[in-house]
Parts: C-alpha cells; sequence; structure tokens
C-alpha cells in the first residue's frame, strides 16, 4: 500500500499524456521483474522490498492508465472511466479465485508468483507497440474560465471536496467489504458460505453499475449524481443492517448499484473541473483513495469493540450521509462559479 500511494504521488507530479507509452511500459516491465525476484528470494528484506517496488510499479500503472482514458475521453470521460473500472474490478474478483485455485494444485509461494509474472509479462510488449498509441490524442476541453483556482487546484475549495469525497468512499467500500460477511454471521447467525456469496452479490451489483452509468448516464450533472446516489445508499446500506430476513440480499445489490460509479466518476468529475491538470488530479485522487484504503481498516476495529459489531455497522450509512453532503456542496460551488465564469478571448 506504500509503494502504491508513492506511485500516485509521483503521477500527480510528473505526468503528462506524451509520456504513457514510457510509464506503462516501464511500470509494466518492472512489474514482471519484481513478481519474477519475489518467486526467487527467501530473504524477508529483499521480499520486503520487492513488495513495495511491486507496489510502485501497480500504482503507476494503474494512475497512468486512468490518466490516459482521462485525457483521451474528453467530456465522455465519465462512461470510459466506468467502463475502465469493471474490467479492474473482474481482475480483483478474478485473481484471488485463480491464485486460490493454483493453492489447491501446489502449495508453493513462491510458484505462484512466477505464474503471475507469466501471465503480466505481455504487458510490457503490448505497451510498447507504438500502434495501440496511433490516433490517440489529447481530448480535453479548453478552460471556459481565467480562475486561478481551476489552473492551480489546490486554491479551489472543489478539490479539496472531492480528494475528501474519494478518501471516504474508498474507506466506506473498504468498511462495508469487511463488515457484511462478519455482521452476516455474527449477528444475523447466517453460515459462513451464505456470507460469502452475499458479498459477492454486492460486487457484481457494482461492477453492473458501472456498466450503466457508463451506457445510460455518463451525461448527467455527475456531481448531482453522486449526491443523490450517496443518499440512496443511506437507505440501502441502513436496510442491509436493520431487516432480518432473506431481503438482505437484495438491500446488498442496490447497494452495490447506488455506490458502483463512484470512484470513476469522481475521477472523471475531477477531470471535468480542471481539464488541464489531469494527471495532477488524478493522482491526487488516487492517493486519497489510498490513504482511505490504508486508515479504515485500523478505524473499523475499534469502532466494533466499543459499540459492538451491530451498532459499528452504523457507521456505513453515517458516511454516505457525509458524502451526500460533500458531493451537494461540490455541486452548489461548481453552480455558482459557472455562473461567474467569463469565456476566454
Amino acid at each position: 500500500s506504500i509503494g502504491f500511494l508513492a506511485a500516485n504521488i509521483l503521477m500527480a507530479l510528473f505526468w503528462r499524456i506524451r509520456r504513457a507509452r514510457l510509464l506503462l511500459t516501464i511500470s509494466s516491465l518492472l512489474t514482471f521483474l519484481m513478481l519474477v525476484s519475489i518467486s526467487l528470494f527467501r530473504s524477508v528484506g529483499l521480499l520486503l522490498t520487492c513488495l513495495f517496488f511491486l507496489g510502485v510499479t501497480q500504482g503507476t500503472m494503474h494512475t497512468a492508465v486512468d490518466s490516459l482514458f482521462s485525457e483521451i475521453s474528453g467530456k465522455e470521460r465519465a462512461k470510459f472511466l466506468n467502463w475502465l473500472h469493471i474490467f479492474i474490478g473482474l481482475g480483483a474478483v478474478l485473481g484471488p479465485l485463480l491464485v486460490g485455485m493454483l493453492l489447491s494444485w501446489s502449495e508453493k509461494w513462491h510458484l505462484i508468483y512466477l505464474m503471475m509474472a507469466l501471465v503480466t509479462l505481455p504487458l510490457p510488449i503490448l505497451f510498447f507497440r507504438r500502434t495501440i498509441y496511433q490516433g490517440i490524442t489529447y481530448g480535453g476541453e479548453p478552460e471556459t474560465s481565467t480562475s486561478s483556482s481551476l489552473v492551480r487546484p489546490t486554491t479551489s475549495p472543489l478539490f479539496w471536496l472531492a480528494v475528501i469525497g474519494v478518501f471516504i468512499y474508498v474507506g466506506l467500500e473498504s468498511a462495508f467489504a469487511s463488515w457484511v460477511p462478519v455482521f452476516l454471521v455474527k449477528v444475523r447467525n447466517v453460515s459462513h458460505a451464505s456470507a460469502s456469496y452475499s458479498i459477492s452479490i454486492f460486487w457484481f451489483a457494482l461492477m453492473t453499475g458501472r456498466f450503466l452509468f457508463g451506457r445510460f448516464l455518463y451525461r448527467t450533472n455527475l456531481s448531482l449524481f453522486l449526491g443523490i446516489g450517496a443518499l440512496a445508499t443511506v437507505l440501502f446500506t441502513t436496510l442491509t443492517f436493520s431487516i432480518d430476513s432473506v431481503l438482505i440480499g437484495l438491500f446488498m445489490a442496490f447497494s452495490g448499484l447506488s455506490l458502483s460509479c463512484f470512484y470513476p466518476t469522481i475521477l472523471a468529475l475531477g477531470g471535468n473541473t480542471f481539464p488541464r491538470r489531469i494527471g495532477f488530479i488524478t493522482g491526487s485522487l488516487a492517493a486519497a483513495g489510498t490513504v482511505g484504503a490504508i486508515v479504515f481498516p485500523w478505524i473499523i476495529g475499534p469502532i466494533s469493540e466499543a459499540f459492538g459489531l451491530a451498532k459499528g455497522v452504523f457507521l456505513v450509512p453515517l458516511l454516505c450521509l457525509v458524502l451526500a453532503g460533500i458531493f451537494l456542496s461540490y455541486n452548489y460551488l461548481l453552480t455558482r462559479k459557472r455562473k461567474h465564469q467569463r469565456p476566454i478571448v
């Protein structure tokens, strides 16, 4: 996680679209080399070093792909970022399943990492090819205001609202995914198998929602949509933790649908607001999300112990309410700013 965070910060500072081929080729090649190294080394110190640099290469590749899609998609970036993250979600689901299957065949971890390295080997070859970059042009739209806050995002409250929003969202997603199976087993007395299936419903709904948003809703007012989506999630997550029936699975699915578009749409919203600072915005938001993923697991445990699991889970709808406030405020400030914009002559 620390390596991934470091890469996000570096990408925020150094991303340029003309560097996409170089960054993607080097990061994918180093990913292959780090996985091979992990499969060969036995020293704990060397393993930790390789894992850190593996995080750096993965963070670089992840943020570079997000930035590239955001740059070339222009005003349709919400559509293509949501579709891109469907495949990222599929990889996150299928990867552990494949590793589990390999472990059932052989418990030698060094062989597992070697096989993972072989799977990634085509990536540097693919990213190095010039043909995939032919026809790629900057799809950004020109600034409509000379406001310094749009040129320097850190001076704009919109930037900080987006950063706080993605920090809370990623933490919220981690909390929900961590708490729900334990809650179902310990509080609702559901079997471990059923609890595992139920969280699969959430992830499937998340990917389905991203497809539907990218297909039908990407032209909506993004900040307003995120605010309304967060309010819907308040309702569905509250019902998930309040009822004791087979409808829990249904409300988990609705929770996944209402949360589905958040991360890629926040990236798109940042890109739409600051189209000349795509790399900085994407890297900063990715870094904030990574911090949320690191910090929230440390918060969940003490809250669960202090209030009990049956009450602690209601932190999730509370955080959704905070998210709604953030993005409705974003919509208000953005609408007010647009009213006072003057075109560049």
